[in-house]
């Protein structure tokens, strides 16, 4: 499963055209992304058969809020379901970096209550969390789906054998979707190294020094190439 992380429509076509299996859509992408506007959803909903995830994350910057953005990122996770998203990244953390569980249950039950077929992911707050495995099978509990994470480095490839080892406890229970700084020039390493067979990355290329904020046509045929061709040898 390849997933491609975009911030406008066009970005959204383009992934899907060269190959994305999964969008993540967020807006702002330059600051991490941040919850795209009802009409951004609306738009790429209408124009993507694939799978679409929504980023919810209120503000940029660290992932401890106050108590009334917890509140908007759950009205926003609602009604990102409400609209067609067929699933939600989201995410927070407490001051000790640990994943706020009274959030992520709320989150869960307030999407569950809109669809019961929604996806629920954790985003790369979970890139910082203390205790791993010990969250790993706190959120599978609860009935999240997916992770979304770098192993805890700025990067997956600097985190391959943490991925590797979520990647086996989780086994079929919970999704490990390796991301940071993925490319066609390490994606291949990245699945062989970890056993994951999904990817995520914005696939942007940098170009006079300025990253376009358009995925990458070609780069994004070259990942998913690879992608297919891992999947297919490891039914083999």
């Amino acid at each position: 499963m390849l997933e491609v992380c975009v911030d406008t429509l066009e970005g959204a076509v383009i992934a899907i055209e060269s190959g994305a299996q999964r969008i993540e859509l967020s807006e702002n992408l330059v600051v991490g992304g941040v919850t795209p506007s009802t009409d951004l959803i609306e738009a790429v909903r209408a124009s993507c058969g694939e799978s679409l995830i929504v980023l919810v994350r209120c503000r940029a910057g660290d992932f401890k809020y106050r108590n009334e953005e917890l509140r908007r990122m759950i009205d926003q996770a609602s009604e990102a379901i409400g609209l067609g998203a067929d699933g939600v990244a989201i995410g927070a953390s407490l001051e000790d970096c640990s994943l706020d569980w009274g959030f992520l249950i709320e989150a869960h039950r307030a999407v569950k209550s809109v669809s019961q077929a929604a996806s629920l992911v954790v985003h790369r707050v979970f890139d910082q969390v203390p205790d791993p495995m010990v969250s790993i099978e706190r959120l599978i509990q609860i009935g999240y789906d997916r992770i979304l994470t770098s192993g805890g480095a700025e990067q997956a490839v600097g985190s391959l054998d943490a991925l590797r080892r979520w990647q086996i406890a989780t086994a079929d229970r919970l999704e490990i979707l390796p991301a940071g700084g993925v490319h066609s020039g390490n994606a291949q390493w990245i699945l062989e190294s970890t056993g994951c067979r999904q990817l995520h990355g914005s696939f942007t290329r940098t170009a006079a020094g300025q990253v376009s904020r358009m995925p990458d046509r070609d780069e994004i045929a070259k990942v998913r190439r690879v992608l297919d061709g891992f999947c297919l040898a490891s039914q083999g």
